[in-house]
């Protein structure tokens, strides 16, 4: 079967520990942000996909927030997304005469009873996904195809296992793109294989917290928790 770059980027993200769709994820999300301050924020389809978002997600606007060099470029997406608001807010026009049904529902303190409000809060719901999202979904669909295209490589099957497979959030969405019942079956299997190792040692590390046994934890069993959180969670989007 033919191997082209993805597959290696793949092969070479498994040789560290966790999640590898998490890792690869987070690079190329890395790099687009690096991107977007030196290279693109002034770009007016940037600029119309980020006031059609609404900015960015919390988690991608505070990574934005910590990049050398991005305040110029924040401060135009910025002004971008709360101008809208400001005219947004200022073609707000109260209705006059709410009827029956509407003031029922608001002293119920149910949505919607307002048509005016709800105008205004589907104007300023975002009307497309965070650009860095974005990056980080197209990202994940890449390297899944990949992993799946390729999940009878004993390379890339042995590297899974070492890894610790996926992260239960990319788990499901991998087990969603299978073809096969073969190839579910042996997402499964790997899957389960590497999950052995860390649940040995997370059990061990419970066992351990027994005043009897403390003195008898490893390290790694130590650190057993905190692999546990991230394969349940996924990994951790940092710089």
């Amino acid at each position: 079967m033919t191997k082209h770059t993805p597959y290696y980027e793949l092969r070479d993200a498994l040789q560290g520990p966790g999640c590898a769709i998490c890792r690869l994820a987070h690079k190329a999300v890395a790099r687009y942000l690096d991107s977007l301050v030196y290279e693109n924020a002034n770009d007016y389809r940037v600029r119309a996909d980020a006031k059609a978002a609404r900015g960015f997600c919390n988690l991608h606007a505070w990574q934005l927030r910590d990049l050398h060099g991005a305040a110029l470029d924040v401060a135009i997406l910025s002004n971008d997304v709360l101008t809208e608001w400001e005219r947004a807010l200022a073609d707000f026009t109260p209705q006059a005469t709410p009827s029956f049904l509407d003031r029922v529902r608001v002293f119920l303190g149910l949505p919607g009873g307002q048509k005016d409000v709800t105008a205004l809060i589907k104007t300023l719901t975002p009307q497309r996904t965070c650009l860095a999202c974005r990056v980080r979904e197209t990202t994940e669909h890449t390297y899944i195809h990949e992993w799946l295209t390729h999940i009878t490589d004993p390379e890339l099957q042995a590297a899974f296992v070492a890894a610790g497979g996926l992260c239960l959030p990319h788990f499901r969405q991998t087990l969603s793109y299978t073809n096969t019942p073969e190839q579910a079956e042996q997402l499964v299997e790997l899957q389960r294989q590497a999950l052995t190792p860390l649940l040995t040692e997370l059990r061990e590390f419970i066992r351990k917290h027994d005043y009897r046994f403390e003195t008898e934890r490893t390290a790694s069993e130590g650190e057993s928790w905190i692999k546990a959180l991230a394969l349940i969670s996924g990994q951790r989007e940092t710089r």
